[in-house]
């Protein structure tokens, strides 16, 4: 869902995407995609935050119980990531502001630090606690090179910021079509 939300939105907003000073491939990750909830549809965005940070909520507790007995620290971070995405719903600071920084803006900046932080930590602490178990030791290996795909893009430029996106939804996808079919 939050995935075809960044793609309708990107492409209906293009045009006014680039006005903001979104970049595509040289720095996507300055306006994008948290521009896009400035614009006239912005209000998708919004509820998109909400309702994924919401259904990670939902999905880091199922992931516990389904994973049987172990370190209840991965879920809990991956539960917390969820709260951070519902916050990234406070509006964004436009790139090119004329005046100080909001509130809002701080509080969105603040949850995607804590959402990719807390993400990044969640896939380690679930990565140990899948190897220990035999019905999820083939997808801990998914998990640790997801880890390391998404820490490493995190500090790389340009559209290494799309890859982060792109490994994080995946993993979070793939984690959940495997609960469903052991559980």
């Amino acid at each position: 869902m939050f995935a075809a939300a960044l793609l309708t939105l990107t492409a209906l907003q293009y045009d006014f995407m680039r006005g903001i000073g979104w970049k595509p491939l040289e720095d996507p990750a300055g306006a994008w995609p948290s521009g896009l909830a400035l614009g006239p549809h912005g209000w998708l965005l919004d509820t998109s935050f909400v309702l994924s940070g919401a259904l990670l909520c939902v999905f880091a507790l199922g992931l516990h119980r389904g994973m049987g007995r172990g370190s209840k620290l991965g879920p809990a971070l991956l539960l917390l990531a969820g709260a951070a995405m519902a916050l990234l719903a406070f509006e964004t600071d436009p790139i090119r502001r004329a005046g100080p920084r909001t509130w809002p803006g701080f509080v969105h900046d603040a949850a995607f630090v804590v959402f990719a932080l807390a993400l990044l930590l969640s896939l380690l602490f679930l990565w140990r606690r899948m190897q220990g178990g035999a019905r999820w030791r083939g997808h801990a290996r998914f998990t640790l090179v997801t880890a390391l795909v998404c820490a490493a893009c995190l500090v790389l430029p340009g559209v290494a910021y799309y890859v982060f996106l792109a490994a994080a939804l995946l993993w979070i996808e793939l984690t959940a079509f495997r609960l469903l079919r052991l559980s």
